[in-house]
């Protein structure tokens, strides 16, 4: 894994871990996570926290066999009653899960499968703020065996591992002569964000792209039943199509623009 150390191959390798290894989150791994988290949290003007050694946040879902050995979460902590903070928070927080992905972190998005209210007193949540969501972060079941695994074959697991939407499904309202003559960049960063995890794991964003003026849209699709997290999933799968597609920046909201460089 040291060779590889872009976020397009965090990208390619990530997977929703729900079984974790029980040992701790060391000191120097939080250091360098929250290291990650302060200038994100700059970005979007955010509050996202790492919180360690929390277990009976996750009790139910450890008990259950939902989850193992969880413990620990990033906090998605934001502004309240704040769409555009919501999709914001989506962006950022993957931005951080992909870079503990390339610290051989495992990391799982979960919208129900948590004590909320446990959580909420772990982290710091100040006036005007609440808790939107929270990342399961830890080391995967057994990751000394993972960590040994080639890029290759970490890739070819996240490939094969769960069903994803079809490009088709994620390029819906565009013909497939639209389609057809879309430029490279589209495909990638369409085929990127069909890697991406979303909270409720429905995939809730399509994409269309624009030839008249070169550019992509992202939408919220209503057909998926997502309304709660849709927002949250808009920003996720916003920073896999910017990180498959190169070089480029998004405009905020359902419908947002991306502009490529």
């Amino acid at each position: 894994m040291a060779e590889h150390n872009q976020l397009i191959d965090a990208v390619n390798i990530r997977t929703a871990i729900r079984s974790y290894d029980d040992e701790p989150i060391d000191d120097d791994t939080a250091r360098q996570l929250d290291m990650t988290l302060a200038p994100l949290n700059l970005l979007g003007d955010l509050h996202l926290q790492l919180v360690r050694d929390r277990p009976k946040v996750f009790e139910e879902a450890n008990a259950s066999g939902h989850l193992k050995n969880a413990a620990n979460y990033l906090a998605i902590v934001g502004p309240k009653d704040d769409a555009e903070a919501k999709e914001r928070a989506g962006f950022y927080a993957e931005r951080a899960v992909l870079a503990a992905t390339l610290r051989g972190l495992g990391t799982l998005w979960v919208a129900g499968s948590w004590d909320r209210a446990e959580a909420a007193r772990h982290c710091h949540i100040r006036n005007g703020e609440e808790l939107y969501l929270a990342v399961v972060i830890g080391h995967p079941e057994h990751h000394v065996e993972r960590m040994a695994k080639s890029y290759e074959e970490l890739a070819e697991f996240q490939r094969t591992h769960r069903p994803t939407k079809t490009f088709e499904q994620f390029t819906d309202g565009m013909s497939d002569e639209a389609r057809d003559a879309a430029p490279a960049w589209f495909r990638a960063g369409v085929e990127a964000a069909m890697k991406a995890p979303s909270a409720m794991n429905r995939q809730p964003v399509t994409f269309t792209y624009d030839a008249d003026d070169d550019t992509a849209a992202a939408h919220i699709d209503p057909s998926a039943g997502d309304e709660h997290w849709a927002l949250n999933d808009l920003g996720i799968a916003k920073l896999h199509f910017q990180i498959g597609a190169g070089q480029g920046q998004w405009a905020w909201g359902d419908g947002g623009l991306f502009l490529h460089k």
